[in-house]
């Protein structure tokens, strides 16, 4: 019983302790908003044109977003350019944030709310550094959790309630010892470089031809249209090959494709070992090389992973073809409507060609036809032998009863005469024929009280109720010789008639 009591009393100490130490933390972060001078901006005086370079770090990531040559790219990604219109929006919303609130909370309470920095080793958020030209630090903040109802992180398990998705974000900035809430999330503000690149894309418009060369010859395959919304036909097809355009979707084949990630320059060449090649050409005279390859998933799990890389070109005409009887307000209308046309077009090939030298990570179902064999993309051969279309609408190997049965042919009766032949039989060894069966001719029956020499009547009209069709005249047999045959002469003499 004393060891129950005991146990007992430990727990409600425990408890309590928890329960007094939980006070003095929200105590902590709900001190009177009152002592704390507010101002309007987060950044009173905030330069964008005049960042340069941009630092996003967490604990096990970062991503670097820096100038170069003009032009804003992805460190993390060889360069590859950014989507700029992206970090504009981050920086502007840094340079127009409004603060909610203020408060002092000390330097062992930031972890709570995760506002420490990743060399502090808990309680990390997401820091975010900006430098001018010269690679100065310009401003520096750390965005921590989301303030829940009682003041604390919405990640700390102790304040799992309250807050919400509209609810205010801490925010330190670094120099200063005021924890400021803002409204805004900044959710553009991430550490993964794949989300910061600009996802502009090569597009194949009006598709013509497509061609893929596989290692083995007999793998690769053609295939072209005549006009832009035709049917894509087999090149070099041999008999009994047909294109299955459910095996081979062509007609919007990397029509609006999308890239998922860029390769950094070294990862490169192991990725595109072994990698099947393709070309693409369209009517507006587009020419599109493309490397594919697939690399299969890791042996600890994953998905595989399907690469692609793409260079472009193009001819177009420079003058419009002059049309007949064409007036001059009409000229000018089609000439200018026509250099529109090709500055497009220009433009177009400008953009794509950009895209030349890089691997793109691409999902499967943007080059799977593409990787095809050429096995894989044709329709399945039709049996014949059962179709009834080759066996003149009827069932293969059954006899054409319209030449068997009297009556049956359109314009005809049972007592129309019908000639039935029956082939002659021949015997090849011993080098004796039999007799070729005569011809029969079927005539109907007289009449029962016909005359000698008199004209045949007609025959007489079906009663009411439809006489039941004649059956089929069975074929002749052929005639018996009156005597058994005779066996085979000498040679000398001539066989048996």
């Amino acid at each position: 019983m004393k060891k129950i009591i005991i146990l007992l009393s430990a727990l409600v100490l425990i408890l309590g302790f928890a329960w007094f130490k939980g006070n003095e933390r929200n105590s902590r972060l709900n001190r009177n908003l009152t002592t704390v001078k507010l101002r309007e901006l987060l950044f009173p005086t905030f330069d964008v044109n005049g960042i340069k370079k941009v630092r996003i770090k967490e604990e096990k990531s970062e991503v670097t977003l820096v100038v170069q040559n003009d032009t804003w790219v992805v460190q993390e990604r060889s360069g590859y350019p950014l989507d700029k219109e992206k970090l504009q929006t981050a920086l502007l919303s840094l340079k127009y944030e409004k603060i909610k609130a203020g408060r002092r909370i000390g330097k062992d309470s930031w972890g709570k709310i995760n506002l420490n920095t990743p060399d502090a080793g808990y309680g990390i958020g997401t820091v975010v550094e900006m430098y001018d030209d010269k690679d100065q630090l310009k401003y520096s903040l750390v965005l921590g959790g989301k303030v829940t109802s009682s003041g604390g992180s919405s990640n700390d398990q102790m304040n799992m309630f309250g807050g919400g998705a509209n609810s205010n974000r801490f925010v330190r900035v670094v120099g200063e010892d005021t924890i400021w809430e803002i409204g805004e999330q900044l959710p553009d503000l991430v550490t993964k470089p794949d989300s910061w690149l600009a996802k502009g894309f090569f597009d194949v418009q009006g598709l013509q031809s497509v061609e893929v060369t596989l290692p083995k010859a007999e793998d690769s395959w053609k295939a072209t249209r005549a006009e832009e919304n035709g049917d894509f036909t087999l090149a070099d097809a041999k008999p009994g090959e047909k294109l299955d355009p459910g095996k081979a979707t062509l007609g919007t084949l990397l029509s609006g494709a999308a890239f998922i990630d860029v390769l950094p320059k070294d990862k490169a060449a192991a990725a595109m070992k072994g990698a099947t090649k393709a070309r693409l050409l369209t009517f507006k005279g587009f020419t599109y090389d493309l490397e594919l390859a697939k690399q299969p998933a890791p042996a600890g799990g994953g998905a595989d992973k399907y690469y692609v890389t793409v260079n472009v070109s193009a001819s177009f005409p420079k003058v419009r073809p002059a049309e007949k009887n064409e007036k001059p307000e009409e000229k000018k209308a089609s000439d200018e409507a026509f250099a529109a046309e090709i500055k497009t077009l220009e433009e177009k090939l400008a953009n794509e060609k950009r895209l030349a030298g890089w691997v793109f990570e691409v999902g499967e179902y943007t080059v799977s036809t593409l990787m095809k064999k050429r096995s894989e993309i044709l329709a399945a051969p039709s049996d014949k032998k059962d179709d009834p279309a080759s066996s003149g609408g009827k069932p293969a190997g059954l006899p054409d009863v319209k030449k068997m049965v009297p009556g049956f042919l359109p314009g005809t009766t049972s007592s129309t005469p019908t000639t039935v032949t029956t082939p002659p039989v021949s015997v090849t060894t011993p080098p004796t024929q039999l007799p070729q069966a005569p011809k029969v001719e079927l005539k109907p029956a007289p009449a029962p009280d016909a005359v000698p020499g008199a004209k045949p009547t007609e025959p007489a009209k079906p009663a009411a109720e439809p006489a039941k069709a004649p059956e089929p005249a069975k074929p002749a047999e052929p005639a018996k010789p009156a005597a058994e045959p005779a066996k085979p002469a000498k040679p000398a003499a001539e066989p048996a008639k």
